[in-house]
């Protein structure tokens, strides 16, 4: 994946964002993540969502409010486990900005795997 090739997809009760390195990190994008997100999680159990950040950049604040706002739509929907799957500490710089969803449990971590199992459960 290169450029704005994020992918958004549900896998059994987990919906997936998967942002890649070179994802521009601008409105007009963030508009379009942000309408898929909302199909999909209006499906029927979704309960969770694993968001992969492999972008390379730094994140800049409007990233985390993205995710913040992203968490709290999720939870009018039903979603109620987040998982960041980042290496460094984007991973964590976001989830500090979704802990802050009441009703919201968040998990971070570097492997894909770890994340799809916790959120299944």
């Amino acid at each position: 994946m290169t450029g704005s090739d994020w992918e958004l997809y549900t896998e059994e009760n987990v919906l997936v964002a998967k942002f890649p390195e070179g994802m521009p990190a601008d409105e007009e994008e963030f508009a379009k993540v942000n309408e898929r997100f909302e199909e999909l999680a209006a499906r029927d159990g979704v309960t969770s969502h694993i968001s992969f950040v492999q972008m390379d950049d730094a994140l800049h604040e409007g990233v985390y409010e993205k995710a913040a706002e992203a968490a709290r739509v999720g939870k009018t929907y039903g979603i109620t486990k987040w998982a960041m799957v980042s290496e460094g500490i984007k991973k964590m710089a976001v989830a500090s900005s979704i802990k802050e969803i009441d009703g919201v449990e968040t998990t971070t971590t570097s492997s894909f795997d770890d994340a799809m199992e916790w959120a299944r459960e």
